[in-house]
């Protein structure tokens, strides 16, 4: 043990040496100095009228050092202002203190009114790491002794916010069974999680910043990923993550030679993983980072496939209206004036499907009642490189006959009438377009036509 780290024993109440904890943290020079710096500036601005600017990426990260001093902020109005006591970040008792901190984070930095979802949750993640640092410092090895309900000299000397009895508070939850319990399956958790990073605090928002700085665009996640789990001698950090790192390497070159195609939340780092991405976090991203800011806003890939996609569509159905054309003699320069819009047989524009899904192709083979709807998976063909594309989840309704309508169109023979609910490539043409629509997000909600196969 370091001396820095015997220093940090307790001489008020003796409770024991800090364990697996950010030892500089309770480093009465090192933290004071760090908070003192940032005060002092946050200090000298704000008694000027004026705030810090901080500028965001195009995913939503603070940037620069301007980025970094509000990340401190941020965890300084934790320690502050969120109690050590609490068990859950979320209970609506914390409100008018997270309006506080919102408040004061406002107050020094520019930060729009859509970043403040992102700014308190890293709130309560530095709250929650704090309470982890002090309990893991102070608090584990002596939970059953006496002498850990009185304060630390540390924490009463660097944190004075922190009273006597916000501490007792601390030490009462931390011996009740609920505690043990949910610590219990943190621990379990933590022993299954085989690809922890090598990285600090923020490790994918600053390696996405370097990376940036240097080629002028964002890397995939998988990049960063791969990049924050390489120690510094250029191994991975264990054997596990060397496998997915070769996984993703592979994934990669396939991509390059065009055998592999990310689709959403289909891409190389979950084909990798082996698991799905879960909905309100995204691997290999920092916590400011949404989904749809990701994928939808900003990421490039994403978008030139479904262009690239919608781009097939439109040669497809090119190819058709000259296949239509030339079985016509009509002329293309005044097909518009000498064509009426019904000369075109659009339900054979595209060739689409609509699959049901496996619980109710399984189902008994009954009559369908009037309106009786079952979920399904509607599928586009891709004619260029073949194979089928899944473009949207939905409902179908199977009791239709051709001389059934949607908006006004006839069916048709071979086609049922649907409700889309889940868009999966959104810019994607729809097989049957209405007036109300001509891509899959339009039709969100609404009925279309679909072809059965």
């Amino acid at each position: 043990m370091s001396k820095d780290q015997q220093e940090e024993v307790s001489t008020q109440t003796q409770v024991g040496k800090p364990r697996r904890t950010n030892s500089s943290r309770f480093n009465a020079d090192e933290e004071g100095k760090r908070r003192a710096t940032l005060l002092k500036r946050v200090h000298v601005v704000r008694t000027r009228g004026e705030r810090i600017q901080v500028s965001f990426d195009a995913k939503g990260q603070p940037i620069g050092k301007e980025g970094d001093e509000l990340q401190s902020w941020i965890g300084v109005l934790a320690r502050e202002h969120i109690p050590i006591w609490i068990a859950d970040f979320r209970s609506a008792d914390l409100e008018p203190r997270k309006e506080q901190v919102w408040l004061e984070v406002v107050t020094s930095f520019t930060v729009d009114e859509s970043h403040k979802k992102q700014v308190l949750k890293s709130c309560g993640e530095s709250a929650k790491c704090f309470r982890y640092d002090l309990y893991q410092a102070f608090v584990r090895d002596h939970i059953d002794d006496e002498s850990v309900w009185q304060r630390p000299a540390k924490v009463v000397n660097n944190y004075p916010t922190i009273s006597q009895d916000d501490w007792e508070r601390f030490i009462t939850y931390r011996r009740t069974g609920d505690f043990k319990r949910l610590s219990d399956q943190g621990i379990e958790r933590r022993k299954k999680s085989k690809y922890g990073s090598t990285t600090g605090r923020d490790g994918y928002r600053k390696r996405d910043q370097e990376l940036f700085e240097k080629t002028g665009s964002y890397a995939d996640r998988h990049v960063i990923w791969r990049d924050t789990r390489i120690k510094p001698d250029g191994e991975y950090k264990n054997p596990s993550i060397k496998i997915i790192g070769d996984q993703i390497d592979e994934l990669t070159q396939q991509d390059t030679q065009g055998s592999f195609e990310s689709v959403g939340t289909e891409d190389i780092l979950t084909k990798s993983l082996g698991n799905p991405e879960h909905s309100g976090r995204l691997r290999g991203q920092s916590k400011f980072v949404k989904q749809a800011q990701y994928y939808n806003a900003m990421h490039v890939p994403r978008e030139n496939h479904e262009v690239s996609f919608m781009k097939r569509q439109l040669a497809a159905l090119e190819r058709t209206v000259q296949e239509l054309c030339a079985k016509h003699g009509i002329n293309r320069e005044t097909m518009a004036e000498e064509a009426a819009p019904e000369t075109v047989d659009q339900h054979n524009s595209f060739k689409a499907s609509c699959t049901l899904n496996e619980k109710d192709a399984d189902a008994p083979d009954l009559q369908p009642m009037p309106n009786e709807s079952k979920e399904c998976q509607l599928f586009l063909t891709d004619f260029i490189n073949g194979g089928e594309v899944l473009v949207a989840l939905g409902r179908a309704y199977m009791d239709c006959v051709p001389t059934d309508t949607v908006h006004g169109i006839p069916l048709g023979a071979g086609n049922v009438r649907v409700t889309i609910s889940v868009p999966k490539l959104k810019r994607a043409l729809l097989p049957i377009p209405t007036n109300e629509a001509t891509y899959i997000e339009e039709a969100v909600g609404g009925f279309v036509a679909w072809p059965k196969n």
